[in-house]
């Protein structure tokens, strides 16, 4: 981070006695157009040149504070600092320009985060002074403040002053060599000077020393496209490095993919099975946790991958050996950082490929496999209507899952763990069962003719208006099972180590647990959502 706005000062001692230390730094900047930055930094001496006033003018125009000319050499904000005409604050942020071209959010009162790479572009503090107004502190990320530089064709002109005094009881105490506006280099300055008792009206002798120096903070030579959020038509190829290969058949033969051709190009060469290849299903956790990235299957195991900015998406599955496939071409249009990411986690082949990908795609035959968002929200939809036209109630609270915990949810578990399923369970037992409202549930109990203990919660509450529905007890238990097994693995989620999962699956249905986390938690789906459209037959005939 470098500071492009800053006022500072440090003062030590009593004025009037011989230890009186005093410091202040003042610094300014400016966006200058790069065939004049040069120039700016030889010519402009002070950073009060480069400042920006908010206003009407003498010539009855009014400024908003973010243009200004020295000379013939245009001067552009990248700090706006404002005093409210009214109230006095002083309202400090960065240029629109800076915040749109990198998609800034500010998550406190204070910091600029980038919405992709999840790091502190700027930061904007006010300091207080015991004399003077409140003043701007700001810093920028050189790296951002350059690639946003390269869009701008602009330089960033960055002045700074440093004024310092001291006093001392004679002149050679101070050990101060005067000097009248000496030139150090081409971009700075030092003058210095020695005030006499007579001048200072106290005994000691005062030394000052003022240093003028401007730094230029160059564009880069283009700007970083790969990491903006914002989507981008050229190609996109890091300079200087190869293409990322890939692993296209099950001899661990490697090459990059083509661009710009045929699915039967693909074919012909070898590259994948019908275009597709394999990854390890790491791969996908980036696009489950990273701001801007995003995955989802529409079907059980079939879905689509997206890289922020829409810049690109990816066609995947996942087979049943766990392993991702996605299609080649879709990867070979990605920026050459993405294709990097996955070229990472390239596999040999194992397994088929993703059976509703490949018959949807291939053979222009999608299977009937729902995914599991839309199974959960039709059970829940089927549930709440019952509850309405019988009992005239809303069931449920009107509240969702995230997005990002939604994307979850469809996907499943990928990293072969049961863990996996346990934390997921917490998602699916919020929406399925926690957003059931208690007092519908238990006017529901009475309109059937059954005792309402005011103790029960929802799955006890189900259990007993199948109950009064005319079900017998172990029947209504039965039915209601799945949910206390979710329940229990939701509590299981809590635990610190192991815990005994075969009993949790058996409320499920299950004889023993599921071989894979992936089939269990296809069984809690399947069984959460079976149990819920049962409920709803039962109480609507």
């Amino acid at each position: 981070m470098i500071t492009v706005d800053r006022f500072w000062q440090h003062e030590e001692g009593e004025f009037n006695s011989p230890d009186w230390r005093k410091e202040e730094w003042l610094i300014h900047c400016a966006l200058i157009p790069v065939e004049q930055i040069d120039a700016a930094a030889i010519e402009i001496a002070s950073p009060d040149y480069l400042t920006f006033e908010t206003g009407w003018s003498s010539g009855d125009e009014f400024s908003f504070g973010d243009y200004s000319e020295y000379g013939n050499i245009e001067l552009y904000s990248l700090v706006s600092a404002i005093k409210h005409p009214v109230s006095q604050e002083l309202i400090v942020d960065l240029s629109r320009e800076f915040i749109v071209y990198h998609s800034l959010e500010k998550r406190n009162q204070t910091q600029y985060f980038h919405p992709l790479d999840n790091i502190v572009v700027a930061e904007i503090n006010i300091d207080s002074h015991s004399i003077y107004d409140p003043t701007p502190k700001v810093n920028v990320h050189r790296d951002y403040l350059r690639d946003f530089l390269a869009v701008m064709k602009m330089g960033l002109l960055i002045s700074v002053v440093a004024d310092r005094f001291a006093n001392a009881s004679t002149e050679e105490a101070l050990e101060l060599e005067v000097v009248e506006d000496s030139q150090i280099d081409q971009f700075t300055r030092l003058s210095t000077s020695i005030h006499t008792p007579e001048f200072t009206h106290h005994e000691c002798f005062r030394g000052r020393s003022i240093l003028r120096q401007n730094f230029i903070i160059a564009p880069y030579d283009k700007p970083k496209f790969e990491r903006s959020p914002w989507y981008y038509f050229g190609k996109q190829v890091a300079e200087g490095s190869a293409m990322p290969s890939f692993i296209v058949n099950d001899e661990g033969r490697r090459q990059t993919l083509p661009q710009n051709t045929y699915l039967e190009n693909y074919i012909q060469n070898g590259i994948g099975s019908f275009g597709y290849l394999w990854f390890r299903s790491e791969v996908l956790q980036k696009y489950l946790q990273v701001p801007g990235y995003s995955v989802s299957f529409h079907m059980r195991n079939w879905g689509v991958a997206s890289v922020p900015g829409n810049r690109g998406t990816i066609d995947v599955g996942i087979n049943s050996q766990g392993l991702i496939n996605a299609f080649a071409p879709d990867i070979a249009d990605l920026p050459f950082l993405e294709q990097s990411y996955w070229a990472s986690y390239s596999s040999l082949p194992s397994g088929e490929i993703c059976e509703e990908m490949f018959e949807t795609r291939m053979q222009q035959n999608p299977p009937h496999s729902p995914g599991v968002v839309e199974l959960i929200r039709d059970a829940r939809t089927r549930l709440s209507s019952v509850f309405k036209d019988k009992f005239s109630v809303d069931l449920f609270k009107d509240m969702e899952p995230s997005q990002q915990e939604l994307c979850r949810l469809s996907i499943g578990p990928i990293l072969g763990q049961y863990t996996e399923v346990t934390e997921l369970s917490k998602i699916l037992y919020e929406w399925s069962i926690e957003t059931m409202q208690i007092t519908p549930l238990r006017k529901a109990v009475s309109a059937l003719g059954g005792t309402v203990d005011e103790k029960l919660r929802q799955i006890k509450l189900l259990k007993v208006s199948l109950i009064a529905k005319g079900l017998d007890e172990n029947k209504a238990r039965s039915i209601t099972a799945p949910l206390a097994g979710l329940y229990d693995l939701r509590i299981g989620a809590a635990h610190i180590g192991s815990f005994e999962l075969e009993p949790i699956f058996q409320l499920m249905s299950a004889s023993s647990t599921p071989k894979s986390p992936r089939a269990a938690w296809h069984l809690c789906v399947d069984s959460i959502t079976l149990c819920l459209n049962t409920i709803s037959a039962t109480l609507e005939t």
